[in-house]
């Protein structure tokens, strides 16, 4: 046991806002400090800490207690452990208590699990600093430009190019070979038994939780490896499997080194790799973190939420930087954080899909010299919106395909907004921002919102015993329909929201039958410039379906009132001899209704500025008719604009 008098020293010595101060963003509330509860999710704060009593308490779901406590409970460390840590943190000298191997085994697990990590570490740092055997290792950090003071930031090591170095270390040192196992430091070898290392030439990264303890690793080949038994090279990183000390999806790598810098700076940055963070902060971008091995998570999120007010997202320019950036984002939405995306200045025409657009990498911008283009772009990061509207849109305007994705990536990310207000003026601006219909917009986001729902909806659930399976197409293994849709041709009401019973316009309906009858128009030019020019958010959404695969046999009934289904379904065009002929012709038609309906908008206005006395006003739309009517986009956009400002002028 801990004598009491080392006890009080430690609880009076400990500054326990600094301590509450690792894992959540406190702000002065008076004499005292508040933030967002640790121990549940919260989003107005409610967490309250006492410096002058050390002590906390949250109003929302009444955790309780002092520095221990709360060392105890979010770490999961035991009572002694806690003391251990606070002591080595505050300066109070704990005396090592002497412990049964009964007793030690009645820790648990886990702090078994953190003492090998912690004996692993060890060794890969003293090899590191070996002479001989770390020299590669610190060649590679040489040609990297990592320093000692980052090395030792993040207790960088070397796994030397043996099989059994690592194993014979723990043997050495009575660790449980199992448990190393466990961790992903050692496997087994089957035939002739014991265990080999699975580490070897690499540089390992540790990764550190607030509080000091490895939890995991991540191994970086640094040498050319030979090719496995299969001929198939070794991958560039091995991680830790998920244990009782490992979460992959909880864990963000970085963060107990960045986590001061992100409450001076008021932002987390986000990268793809561990190595790009370890080489920021060797730049001195010392706010930067990044997820292990995966897409960001929620519970990662709502960790960074605790500890900052923003976070900006500094994704690679590929396609795959892209892709996470747009997860990423809808995240960040959902969990109500700020979030921002910082593109790379002055390559806007580079033709990139993602925030460092051409493909670059963060890493690689900053070793070819360019750390205050780097600065410059995280200091203009834009918003999750106006990425869209500057970045995304501008890059796609003239492809029909790519405005069709940019739009439903807008629409997936717009329908994470929960306040309805906040929702709307988003929807106003992109509507603006991109020059569309605001109908458009708010259609693509309706639709967004419904995937969302079905894709919810869809995720299996406890069936009754005497309920047929389903094959996943929405069919029971018997063949009947199955239940959960939310209308069907012969009128059986679905659980899902009611079909409008409002029919849609005749030749939108004619096109869609007729594309319902040759599905392999949809993939065609003429079929994607007559779904820009669909007004009827439920023939859209068909469209769009369709496209990513489903079939108008089970769409129909799903969006559609049952009259309207069966006429889509009737086989009205399946004879047609030239069916791309046609849908050409009809969405020409289409095409010609959308500029008559613009035109008698724009007569209208003239009329109704002529009206007020408006003269300008008036001679400005007189000129916009014009120009739509010549095809002058060019002047009909400047024209616009010049409107716009009148009117915000007004």
């Amino acid at each position: 046991m801990i004598a009491d008098e080392i006890i009080a020293e430690i609880r009076s010595r400990a500054d326990i806002v600094a301590v509450v101060g690792q894992h959540v963003q406190l702000k002065k509330a008076g004499r005292n400090w508040k933030g967002l509860c640790p121990f549940h999710g919260e989003k107005t704060p409610s967490f309250n800490v006492s410096p002058d009593k050390g002590f906390y308490h949250c109003f929302g779901c009444q955790k309780h207690g002092d520095v221990f406590t709360f060392v105890m409970e979010l770490e999961g460390k035991s009572f002694v452990e806690a003391a251990e840590q606070l002591g080595g943190r505050f300066g109070v000298a704990v005396p090592k208590v002497d412990e049964s191997p009964e007793l030690r085994k009645a820790r648990g697990e886990r702090v078994s699990m953190l003492d090998i990590n912690k004996l692993a570490t060890t060794f890969f740092r003293e090899t590191l600093a070996d002479p001989k055997r770390g020299e590669a290792g610190r060649a590679y950090l040489a040609k990297r430009g990592v320093g000692d003071a980052v090395s030792e930031s993040f207790l960088l090591g070397y796994a030397p190019a043996d099989w059994h170095a690592l194993a014979d270390y723990l043997k050495d040192q009575r660790a449980d070979l199992e448990l190393a196992a466990k961790l992903g430091l050692v496997a087994r070898q089957p035939r002739a038994g014991g265990y080999y290392d699975r580490y070897r030439d690499r540089l390992v990264c540790p990764v550190i939780v607030p509080g000091g303890d490895v939890v995991g690793f991540s191994a970086r080949v640094i040498g050319t490896p030979a090719p496995g038994p299969d001929g198939t090279e070794p991958p560039k990183y091995i991680n830790s499997p998920e244990s009782p000390v490992y979460k992959k999806g909880k864990l963000l790598f970085g963060l107990a080194q960045a986590r001061e810098a992100m409450q001076k700076t008021g932002r987390a940055v986000i990268v793809e790799g561990n190595f790009d963070v370890i080489t920021l902060h060797q730049a001195g971008f010392t706010e930067v973190i990044a997820p292990l091995g995966t897409a960001l998570t929620l519970e990662q999120v709502n960790t960074l939420k605790r500890l900052t007010d923003r976070v900006v997202l500094l994704y690679d320019g590929d396609k795959a930087g892209y892709k996470a950036t747009m997860q990423a984002l809808q995240i960040c939405v959902e969990a109500e954080v700020e979030a921002e995306v910082a593109s790379r200045p002055g390559n806007a025409g580079s033709g990139g899909a993602g925030p460092l657009a051409g493909g670059v990498d963060p890493d690689s911008l900053v070793a070819g010299g360019g750390k205050e283009q780097l600065r410059a772009a995280i200091d203009r990061a834009q918003g999750g919106i106006e990425f869209f509207c500057f970045e995304v849109w501008g890059k796609a305007r003239a492809n029909a395909d790519a405005r069709t994705r940019a739009l439903e990536d807008a629409a997936r990310l717009v329908a994470k907004v929960a306040s309805p207000i906040k929702r709307d003026l988003i929807i106003d601006t992109l509507a603006k921002a991109l020059g569309v219909e605001l109908a458009v917009v708010r259609n693509a986001v309706a639709r967004g919102s419904y995937a969302a729902s079905r894709h919810d909806a869809a995720r299996p659930a406890p069936a009754h015993p005497n309920a047929p399976a389903h094959d996943g197409r929405g069919m029971s293994a018997d063949g009947s329909a199955a239940e959960g849709r939310r209308g069907s041709i012969d009128g059986t009401p679905g659980s899902g929201p009611p079909i409008s019973t409002t029919p849609p316009p005749p030749e939108e309906l004619e096109l869609v039958m007729l594309v319902a009858d040759h599905p392999k128009l949809i993939a065609s030019a003429e079929a994607d410039k007559a779904f820009w020019l669909l007004t009827d958010a439920r023939l859209q959404a068909m469209y769009r379906e369709a496209r990513a695969g489903q079939s108008f046999l089970e769409l129909a009934p799903v969006h559609l009132p049952a009259n309207t289904a069966r006429l889509v379904l009737s086989g009205k065009y399946s004879e047609a001899k030239d069916p791309l002929v046609q849908l050409a012709k009809m969405a020409s038609n289409l095409e010609l209704r959308s500029t008559m309906g613009v035109r008698n908008d724009m007569r209208q206005r003239m009329v109704d500025a002529q009206r007020r006395g408006d003269r300008d006003g008036a001679r400005l739309l007189a000129q916009l008719a014009e120009a739509e009517r010549k095809g002058d986009r060019e002047l009909a956009q400047r024209l616009t604009e010049e409107m716009s400002n009148r009117k915000q002028a007004d």
